[in-house]
């Protein structure tokens, strides 16, 4: 249980304690503000929704070297992130905190997303094409971090009132599922006509050409300028003792786990265990994400009828049911179905996730004085990553347990193999998840 200031503490009133905003925060905006999570989101799942695919069925790297660099790109994720959210939050430039790193890293993450793809003759096979992936993953995944560390850090400081918080949350979600559906299931039909390379360019410019436009266009609180910063030591003393952060960030990252081997599992999936065509990925992916924006506004006049916790936990059984259906599933058809319930939960989850972080950031400052979201969005992500090493496992046992090697060799029984693994993994960790989210105290939530 958090302690009983906790308790005292709500999402409308906790900002305000801290500090009062300047005038140049209200005057920001959630659409401008979802346009850049559109960008972002669309261009890194085109990098996870894919390049696993790309390198082990197009290019025939073994799915053991593949859970390999899933590990290393983990370990290496893990470790930056913290560091960044450090970094981040003891920046002071007239230019603000968040700024100077997201117009440095933003050309960097276009170009490294296409070196993922643009894999030169000489490295096509052998230990040369393994090095390859693994450098270039390792180059983009920093570039992501930066960017996405100081984008997220953004929200809680732009966005500080119940009202409009909730609002921006859903645009936010709205426009960020709309780039995942662009990213999943348009991907397929560019790679088809234009080639791997040709479709990472035309992603990366158009992130580029939104975040540059969001970046500029909303302004940071100047207020938090002000504050000096703080030492390694007090920055990340009390976001450790903060209990309820840590509940969270354990169930977040089952839950990460889940929607991501969702992701990696589909296009195997619809090939081997659906038997349908190589467009099949759009259409499912099409179909999660286009429900998953339609319910976006459902489950936010939810989470304010009900509050945040009823609302999370049912977004999460939903979640469990769409496990269920997508391990039944033996044709297209019944796998549009799945996709249509994972796309409901998917949006309870999201509008959910974003409000219960921001309203924990919100806590600290009540308690501290001090501006940290840096560090918090670093950290969840940090244990986030865990669901990687998580996904790694998966890929591991997949072979030991049904003998699938490559897209050259995938053993005796694919279908039932990729049946196992978008389905029983993710119903284990999605009932972990809802009874920890159970314990999480959120009565001071509103």
């Amino acid at each position: 249980m958090p302690p009983s200031s906790y308790s005292r503490t709500t999402i409308e009133d906790a900002p305000g304690r801290a500090y009062q905003p300047e005038s140049a925060v209200s005057h920001n905006s959630p659409v401008v503000y979802g346009l850049g999570t559109f960008g972002l989101e669309s261009t890194y799942k085109v990098f996870v929704g894919f390049y696993v695919f790309f390198y082990v069925d197009v290019l025939g790297l073994t799915v053991a070297l593949a859970a390999v660099i899933n590990v290393i790109y983990a370990i290496w994720d893990a470790v930056n992130d913290p560091l960044v959210g450090y970094l981040s939050d003891n920046t002071r430039t007239r230019w603000g905190r968040r700024r100077p790193w997201l117009l440095t890293s933003l050309p960097f993450y276009g170009v490294f997303l296409v070196l993922i793809y643009a894999v030169p003759e000489a490295f096509r096979g052998g230990e040369a094409l393994f090095w390859y992936a693994l450098v270039a993953i390792f180059l983009f995944e920093t570039a992501s971090t930066v960017l996405n560390t100081n984008y997220d850090a953004l929200f809680p400081e732009l966005f500080q009132r119940f009202r409009e918080r909730t609002r921006a949350s859903a645009l936010r979600h709205g426009f960020g599922m709309a780039g995942e559906l662009v990213g999943f299931a348009l991907t397929p039909i560019i790679y088809t006509q234009f080639g791997f390379v040709g479709m990472a360019w035309f992603f990366a410019i158009m992130a580029g050409i939104l975040l540059t436009f969001s970046i500029l266009r909303n302004s940071e609180d100047p207020n938090a300028q002000k504050l000096p910063p703080v030492n390694l030591k007090g920055a990340f003393g009390d976001v450790l003792g903060d209990r309820p952060f840590w509940l969270f960030t354990w169930v977040a990252t089952l839950l990460w786990f889940t929607t991501g081997l969702y992701t990696l599992a589909t296009p195997f999936w619809a090939r081997y265990t659906l038997k349908a065509s190589p467009q099949a990925p759009s259409l499912i992916f099409a179909t999660v994400f286009l429900v998953a924006i339609l319910s976006v506004s459902l489950w936010s006049k939810l989470v304010r009828d009900w509050g945040i916790q009823r609302t999370w936990l049912w977004a999460i059984g939903v979640m469990i049911l769409s496990a269920i259906v997508l391990g039944l599933a033996s044709s297209l058809a019944v796998g549009v179905l799945a996709a249509v319930v994972a796309g409901l939960g998917l949006g309870g989850v999201k509008v959910c996730r974003e409000m219960i972080l921001a309203s924990l950031v919100d806590q600290s400052i009540a308690r501290t004085g001090r501006r940290r979201e840096g560090i918090y969005y670093s950290l969840n992500r940090f244990i986030g990553r865990l669901s990687k090493l998580l996904e790694s496992l998966a890929l591991v046992l997949l072979g030991v347990l049904f003998g699938y090697v490559s897209g050259e060799n995938p053993g005796p029984d694919p279908e039932n193999a990729f049946r196992f693994l978008i389905s029983v993994f993710p119903f284990i960790c999605l009932v972990l998840g809802w009874m920890l989210a159970r314990k999480l105290d959120l009565q001071h939530e509103r």
